[in-house]
């Protein structure tokens, strides 16, 4: 109880400080701003948002601090994990909304949670019912089939709003589809010739609820609940042609159930001072697995999850003149318990830390001041304290307790109206994946990844420096960001156990570093000759090294991709609100080092066309055609029989998948305001 009191002696002390002259750290852009593009939703007027990236939500996060995307929607986040920040924005309709904020530190009663930027969707109000209806359905080549339906409806009446969502689709992943999957010896030769198809799918059913009222005096109360059901199922055969005719099959499946009631409190406490409370529970029911079948062999490996996550957060949050001052707890409960199992031709095999629970108990205290040093300076600073209290059981037995301070300070120069500048220094800690302290098994890939209780988390040390420029009166936008890491127990890949049984496990590997380049570009076309026309360019150089456990050289951190980019262009026509555009999403790379292989994934590059026309009022029909290059995935192992490091390369295994190239058709029926 001694962080709670000592945060409002805080405030009363410096109460005299608390003025009401603070300079503006917000960018407003009216409806009128996107009205030439004509979007159909809040989450299209974001996508042509001068200098902004939109970030989803990260629900693997547990607890609130980090996990919220950059979207508000009416000055605050949503109060759910489950549904993404992506389905939320394309429930609103652009015509309800009013305008849009770009915001940055500094802003008062805002809380920034470590982002540089942080959009603000603000909707119209008035006592309206408005809502969507939605079919589509995906065309694949082989007779594979993508359908849609979905519907939203909101109420608004005085201070309370209702809304309601449903949907049920399916879907395709279009990085897996027919190809082959040679194997190949060091010298090139060629030892296995296989045809190889995997298409996998899911059939998904969602349904969200909000309800939003005033209560208290001047306070808000939102409480939302939303339920998933995802089926995945996976056909995977392989044909070998040479050097002996054969097939084997292969199936992964896994059905998984969440669940999630989220609410969030908001009071003002006097002129100064705001409460702020955000509650959360989900709960994950999971069971999956994965099956193979040769001749008159057959194995089967199982896996069944549950898990739980339950989130309390308190912020006090004051805020007048030069200064904003914040303090707050979150306590949080998460719980996981895993079961796995494999069976060859009807006989178990062991497997390390088959049976796991994990409890984890968290608590965590900000304390954070943001100081408007005059018109063109503001600093923010401060720090987040962590304790958690970590327990195991099952086939192993361990208690942990961490204790992890995670400061941070962020420095923004307005030099002038159109240049931002930012120097941003924090700590960050890890958040260890529950999932890796359970055994698992990959059938396809032959390979058994170990639990380990001996986890810790990573802990990383962070300097970005970034300029942020407009130009062409606020329609065009220039973003640089230079990025410098330093991490303390690197979590990656390491072998575990010693002679014959040895098996892969994440762990921690010692320390790395990591350095970024990124470039955000968003150029209005009018004054290049193409009326309406909007090009945006999202690029991202990445370069990253770890001292490798298995052979003591030095490489790059496993999963690190050395280059993201996708760059968009989009035109509005005169003809009944018609729209085109193409978007490009450029080849990547990522590598996983495992004990005795080396796993590399590519991506080619890939184009998407797509076409919108409004042909009458309410109604929008969209035409999607996706992968037009037909990118291979290209999944390349160099397998050692052992250790790498200490064994020779015994084969190298190539499997390319393409799906080719897919159309979507898409109506929509708005009605309402």
């Amino acid at each position: 109880m001694r962080f709670p009191v000592l945060i409002l002696c805080l405030w009363s002390a410096c109460a005299g400080v608390l003025a009401d002259d603070a300079s503006s750290s917000v960018s407003s852009y009216p409806a009128g701003f996107f009205a030439r593009l004509q979007p159909y939703s809040a989450f299209d007027m974001l996508a042509v948002l001068p200098g902004f990236t939109f970030s989803e939500v990260d629900a693997d996060v547990r607890g609130f601090a980090g996990a919220g995307g950059n979207v508000l929607i009416d000055g605050v986040r949503p109060a759910s994990k489950q549904e993404t920040l992506e389905t939320i924005l394309r429930r609103i309709p652009a015509n309800t909304v009013e305008r849009i904020e770009l915001i940055r530190p500094g802003t008062p009663g805002i809380d920034m949670q470590g982002r540089a930027l942080l959009a603000n969707v603000v909707r119209v109000r008035g006592a309206e019912t408005r809502g969507s209806a939605e079919a589509g359905v995906g065309m694949f080549e082989r007779g594979y089939d993508a359908p849609r339906v979905a519907g939203e409806l909101s109420r608004q009446s005085g201070t309370r709003r209702l809304e309601l969502s449903a949907a049920l689709f399916r879907e395709w992943d279009d990085e897996h589809g027919v190809g082959g999957r040679p194997r190949v010896a060091p010298d090139g030769a060629l030892l296995r010739d296989v045809g190889y198809r995997q298409y996998e799918g899911s059939k998904v059913a969602e349904l969200g609820a909000g309800y939003d009222l005033a209560l208290g005096g001047d306070g808000r109360l939102r409480v939302n609940g939303a339920w998933r059901r995802e089926r995945f199922h996976a056909d995977i055969q392989e044909m070998q042609r040479w050097p002996d005719p054969g097939e084997e099959f292969g199936a992964e499946f896994e059905d998984a159930r969440n669940g999630e009631l989220g609410l969030h409190y908001e009071r003002p406490l006097g002129e100064r001072l705001a409460l702020e409370v955000f509650g959360i529970r989900r709960d994950t029911d999971e069971d999956n697995g994965e099956s193979s079948a040769e001749g008159d062999d057959y194995s089967l490996f199982r896996e069944r999850l549950r898990a739980a996550e339950s989130v309390l957060r308190t912020t006090l949050r004051g805020s007048g003149g030069r200064w904003t001052l914040e303090g707050g707890l979150e306590a949080a409960l998460n719980t996981l318990d895993s079961r796995t199992a494999l069976t060859e031709n009807g006989l178990d095999v062991p497997l390390p830390t088959a049976r796991v629970r994990v409890e984890e108990r968290r608590a965590e205290a900000v304390l954070a001041a943001t100081w408007r040093i005059g018109p063109a300076w503001t600093l923010e600073a401060g720090s987040r304290f962590e304790r958690s209290e970590l327990s195991q059981s099952g086939d192993h037995r361990l208690a942990k307790s961490f204790f992890y301070p995670k400061p941070r300070a962020l420095l923004s120069w307005t030099p002038t109206a159109d240049d931002r500048l930012r120097l941003l220094i924090e700590r960050e800690v890890g958040q260890l994946d529950f999932g890796d302290f359970a055994s698992s098994a990959s059938l396809s890939d032959g390979t058994v990844t170990a639990g380990n209780p001996d986890l810790e988390p990573d802990r990383t040390w962070r300097a970005e420096l970034a300029w942020e420029r407009h130009f062409m009166q606020g329609a065009g936008a220039l973003v640089l960001a230079l990025r410098h890491e330093q991490i303390e127990d690197l979590v990656d890949r390491l072998p575990v156990g010693s002679g014959a049984e040895i098996f892969d496990a994440v762990g921690n590997i010692g320390a790395g570093r990591r350095d970024e380049l990124e470039v955000g570009i968003d150029l209005p076309l009018d004054r290049f000759g193409i009326a309406d026309g909007l090009f945006k360019l999202n690029a991202l150089w990445r370069r990253s090294r770890a001292t490798d456990p298995a052979t003591g050289l030095q490489r790059r951190i496993s999963e690190d991709e050395p280059f993201e980019a996708s760059a968009h262009f989009s035109q509005q026509l005169p003809f009944r609100g018609s729209r085109w555009g193409v978007d490009v999403t450029f080849a990547s790379e990522e590598t996983e080092y495992q004990f005795d292989r080396i796993q590399t994934d590519r991506l080619g590059t890939r184009l998407d066309l797509f076409a919108e026309l409004r042909p009458r009022d309410g109604w929008t029909l969209r035409l999607d055609v996706k992968n037009l290059t037909d990118r291979a995935a290209r999944r390349t192992r160099e397998i050692h029989d052992g250790l790498r490091g200490s064994t020779p390369l015994d084969y190298t295994d190539i499997r390319t998948l393409r799906i080719g190239p897919y159309v979507e058709l898409v109506a929509r029926k708005t009605f309402g305001g």
